[in-house]
């Protein structure tokens, strides 16, 4: 099968996404062609190369075209997409389109090819918030991104979704979707032993978070608290992407700069390790229409490493992993959940067992694509199967 990914996530310039371990499974059997923005301002994070570097084998086996080299915004990179769009299209005898989470370029493609298209986020709310847009701009921003959506899934064959709670919330039929969620490798995310701690010059309680620090992520209530538990207590924060500095001043202003260690990026590959270094794993989500539905990857990549979760309490969130994960919303209900979970190790690898279990059953990466690959062939072939949920 031939396969057009249009990607509104630029893989050479992103960490870990679910676009990654999509073409990564897919490109094994079919060849697949990805066409993403160009993510140009997160060059300056000076160890991205260190960290995408585990991604090479994904690169070396795909075509990946990316809307320009110029250094404009993504949003005029997604309105002045047609001409590159139509120069792909138009070289290639694609089978199959899938969109990833695109509202322009992808619907142009669709225009032309029977298309897949996967809703991971609430986009318009994202394209409200985005710092790529002026503030003054972004309500018309938000409007564009809704009315766009819904071009996009009234164009697309089927729609694939991450989670039940965006289908109510975009009104798709269930005859036209599927649920395929996020996912994990879980024999790259397991516990490797608390022998990490060393390796990762780490000691104390840990308590953990992995991922970006865009505007979604709030992390002050959890500084806010450090300054009342033991010493012993530390923050590791892993990643770099988005309000990095903003935190570090955060820390500074509460007084916890001891206690809070930046990693930084560090390579995919080694995530595991560090997640395998906490006590317990971090999701502080800032509530709103962005984080409401999503069902981060951490969530599992957390589990998998047999850890203890606490997250802000979201439709999401709640809705995959249940009361298999804590929930804390507000400084004061954070503060005990932590305090029961410091004082309670039967407790945290009750959590963190149960959490291993669960994902491995349900949410490795290779079953989840399967599903995916299913629906791309159905909706190449016309050949439509019933629908198959993960849950």
């Amino acid at each position: 099968m031939k396969l057009l990914v249009t990607s509104i996530v630029d893989l050479k310039k992103s960490q870990h996404n679910r676009p990654h371990q999509f073409v990564r499974h897919l490109s094994k059997d079919h060849e697949v062609t990805v066409l993403s923005i160009n993510d140009w301002w997160k060059g300056g994070q000076d160890d991205l190369e260190l960290y995408s570097r585990d991604f090479d084998d994904i690169f070396d086996r795909i075509d990946y075209c990316h809307l320009t080299d110029k250094k404009v915004s993504p949003v005029l990179q997604e309105v002045l997409s047609k001409k590159k769009v139509n120069e792909i299209v138009e070289k290639n005898d694609f089978d199959v389109h899938l969109n990833y989470s695109t509202l322009v370029s992808g619907y142009f493609a669709a225009g032309k090819l029977k298309t897949v298209y996967d809703i991971a986020d609430d986009l318009g709310a994202m394209v409200r918030n985005s710092p790529q847009i002026p503030g003054i701009l972004r309500p018309v921003g938000g409007f564009f991104g809704d009315m766009m959506l819904k071009k996009n899934i009234s164009i697309s064959e089927r729609i694939t979704l991450t989670t039940e709670a965006l289908r109510t919330a975009y009104d798709i039929p269930v005859g036209k979707s599927d649920i395929i969620s996020n996912g994990v490798d879980t024999g790259l995310f397991r516990d490797h032993g608390m022998g990490m701690r060393e390796e990762c010059g780490l000691d104390g309680f840990i308590i953990g978070y992995v991922g970006v620090l865009r505007e979604w992520i709030d992390l002050e209530p959890v500084f806010s608290v450090l300054k009342d538990l033991n010493d012993d207590v530390k923050l590791v924060i892993v990643g770099k992407e988005g309000r990095f500095g903003e935190n570090v001043g955060l820390a500074k202003r509460y007084g916890v700069e001891k206690k809070v260690i930046f990693t930084g990026m560090v390579p995919y590959s080694e995530v595991p390790k560090y997640i395998s270094a906490m006590d317990v794993c971090i999701m502080p989500f800032r509530e709103g229409a962005i984080s409401e539905m999503a069902v981060p990857l951490k969530l599992f990549e957390y589990m998998a490493c047999g850890k203890p979760v606490l997250s802000t309490r979201l439709q999401g969130i709640h809705g995959v992993a249940g009361e298999r994960v804590l929930y804390a919303s507000g400084r004061d209900e954070l503060k005990e959940k932590i305090l029961t979970l410091y004082e309670d190790e039967g407790l945290r690898k009750r959590l963190g067992a149960q959490g291993r279990q669960f994902v491995e059953k349900n949410y490795d990466w290779s079953k989840i694509v399967g599903q995916l690959e299913e629906v791309l062939v159905s909706t190449a072939t016309g050949d439509r199967k019933e629908n198959r949920e993960l849950t």
